[in-house]
């Protein structure tokens, strides 16, 4: 799972300079939408419980069917409250992020931002 977390880790570094072309500084503050994928039920309500709390997010554990036998995937999917941005604390942030999921057995699947 280390290398889940290098990727994250390089993906951050695109991610902020893009947000950066649209005029995010390290003044600007952002909700972060981030999402995992578990293994199953009882990971998916564990991860969101600590998530809870541990923090102000909001956020919930679900499931859904997928493809044509309808296979059952659990997710937890979150927002953050609005958080100044630099790529130091996008970094950190991750990091605790990928390390939560795994200690539920959940994959950190990514995150996102809606620039103002």
């Amino acid at each position: 799972m280390q290398g889940d977390l290098a990727h994250q880790l390089e993906m951050n570094r695109v991610t902020w300079a893009e947000l950066q072309k649209q005029g995010v500084t390290e003044d600007t503050e952002l909700r972060f939408d981030f999402f995992y994928v578990a293994p199953g039920q009882h990971q998916a309500e564990a991860l969101a419980q600590a998530i809870r709390s541990r923090t102000d997010y909001d956020v919930e554990a679900g499931s859904s069917k997928e493809g044509l036998l309808g296979k059952r995937v659990w997710t937890v999917s979150g927002t953050t409250q609005p958080t100044p941005v630099s790529l130091e604390a996008l970094d950190e942030w991750v990091t605790r992020m990928v390390e939560w999921g795994n200690a539920h057995t959940c994959d950190f699947d990514g995150w996102g931002a809606a620039v103002p």
